[in-house]
């Protein structure tokens, strides 16, 4: 009875440990069966005569076209079991007498699988493909599949950020060119075109100007009246605006209009030539600017020669330390015949104008004048800030103090904030309109031509970022290509590396099972995450 006891407990013991499973770390499955003498540990030694017979498979054709698809690399045990099989199940798989293959693609593949169960070599070499698979193939295909989902999506974000860009560049370019008074389809003929406003625009803003005269009267009295001096004057260029309009500056300067331009201190005048006639039928050619019979041209219209009188001598007392001067041969002095035709002198009077310095810009308008138009500006803004603060003191009520000074204008005591308020509104009319934008770069554009320059490329560069940003489309568009095409290429690679794993990780359990007598055999770690 105790005897049968012990053999009854061992027997459950054995039982226990059959069923207490094996498990294995993925990453170092190769060790594992080398430790246990799975396989000889020169494994890797004996399947050079594996890798030969495999290159030359490799090399050969397939007669068969429903295996072709199975002939892929890396060849693992399983696959050339499979192969095996479909060869032996066609013409190509007779044998002879002594139990040799027939034909020499299909010996080869037996002799590939032999070369595989020779010391449980497929078992190893199971192991590498799935040490390989998990640890590197397979993460590399991921990382490159999340690489080319990434970019993908950065490209299509960025692509959207660049068509935004385009239309806000696009909207901030016709904006610029709506407030400079263009359409933008040719920027450089439309700022030239611009320039020919700028007299009716000129025009507008002294006709604004000339409605000022009560603002400027009230400023007038009102400065005359604190400062106790009655022959100030404020505000000159204004005044002369409002009551003479846009004159020129010397009209402004003397108060009366500019000298006409045959100025007799600046002009050289031609006078008609006379003709008579001497005694031989000579013409000699007189002017009226004196009566001197000693004229120094005379024509003999007779002969055709034109003979000119030696100019009077002239005597000097300078030695110019000069004896005889040698000229070398003699010197022909062109005493041919010249015929001088019809000469026509012309019925009209020539007269030829010289402009004195600075007499150019005297005879600008002093809307056109930038130094006076500086000016004029300055005296708006003086004018304007005057009503303002004035119109401040009438809203306080303060005008009461004033009322009580006897010597105070009845023209300030009068104005009520009401009258104030609408002479404001009246100077910021021509204030606001030679202050804008649009007028700054009329006056630029008249007076500079490379201002022109840079204003047409300042307004093309918005269209430069336009096409720049289209450039960066085009760009993204070939990156989610080529990510794509990424994509399309690895997934299948890695869908194919993971059932490869997969199929190895079971075929590698199942024999190892076999060896330990139906012990059930778990190969751990990423294997299973796959």
């Amino acid at each position: 009875f105790q005897h049968y006891y012990i053999t009854n407990n061992l027997r459950m013991t054995a039982n226990k440990e059959l069923l207490i499973p094996i498990d294995i770390k993925d990453v170092k499955l190769v060790d594992w069966l080398v430790d246990r003498s799975i396989v000889n540990r020169l494994w890797n030694e004996e399947c050079s005569e594996l890798r030969d017979l495999l290159k030359q498979v490799g090399e050969e054709e397939c007669p068969l076209i429903d295996i072709a698809g199975e002939i892929v690399s890396p060849i693992h045990y399983h696959n050339a079991v499979k192969i095996l099989q479909a060869l032996e199940d066609s013409p190509f798989g007779t044998k002879n007498l002594i139990g040799q293959y027939n034909h020499e693609y299909t010996a080869k593949w037996a002799r590939i699988v032999k070369l595989f169960e020779k010391d449980s070599t497929f078992l190893a070499d199971s192991a590498k493909y799935i040490i390989q698979n998990v640890k590197y193939d397979i993460p590399l295909f991921k990382k490159q599949i999340a690489r080319a989902t990434q970019i993908k999506q950065d490209s299509i974000k960025k692509q959207g950020d660049c068509s935004n860009n385009i239309n806000k560049y696009q909207i901030k370019y016709r904006e610029k060119c709506c407030d400079i008074g263009i359409v933008g389809d040719h920027v450089r003929s439309e700022l030239k075109n611009l320039v020919g406003d700028i007299p009716a625009k000129i025009s507008d803003i002294a006709g604004d100007i000339g409605t000022l005269q009560q603002a400027l009267s009230y400023y007038q009295v009102f400065a005359r009246f604190l400062i106790n001096d009655p022959d100030l004057e404020v505000c000159p260029l204004l005044f002369f605006i409002s009551q003479h309009g846009n004159g020129t500056v010397s009209q402004f300067e003397t108060g009366t209009l500019p000298a006409p331009e045959s100025d007799s201190d600046s002009s050289v005048e031609i006078i008609e030539p006379i003709e008579t006639h001497d005694n031989n039928g000579c013409v000699i050619v007189s002017s009226e600017m004196d009566n001197d019979k000693d004229s120094p041209i005379s024509m003999d219209i007779s002969n055709d020669i034109i003979t000119q009188d030696p100019a009077p001598e002239v005597e000097s007392d300078i030695d110019f330390g000069i004896d005889t001067i040698d000229f070398g041969a003699d010197i022909d002095f062109g005493d041919d015949i010249i015929d001088c035709g019809d000469i026509d002198f012309g019925d009209d009077e020539i007269e030829i104008s010289v402009m004195e310095s600075g007499e150019e810009q005297k005879n600008e308008l002093v809307l056109d004048n930038t130094t006076t138009r500086n000016k004029i500006i300055d005296e708006l803004y003086e004018l304007s800030a005057f009503l303002t603060s004035r119109r401040e003191e009438l809203s306080r009520n303060s005008e009461n103090i004033l009322s009580e000074i006897p010597e105070c204008p009845p023209e300030i005591q009068t104005t009520q904030i009401e009258n104030v308020e609408n002479m404001v509104s009246e100077v910021d009319k021509p204030l606001s309109k030679l202050t804008n934008d649009k007028m700054r770069h009329l006056l630029l554009l008249k007076n500079s031509e490379k201002y022109l320059d840079r204003l047409t490329d300042r307004l093309q560069s918005q269209l430069r970022l336009c096409d720049k940003m289209e450039d960066s489309i085009e760009e993204m568009k070939q990156r989610i290509s080529e990510a794509e095409r990424t994509y399309e290429d690895v997934e299948p690679k890695m869908k194919r590396a993971i059932e490869t794993t997969k199929l190895l990780k079971a075929c590698v359990e199942t024999e190892l099972r076999k060896k330990y007598k139906g012990r059930p055999v778990r190969i751990m770690g990423d294997i299973n995450t796959l």
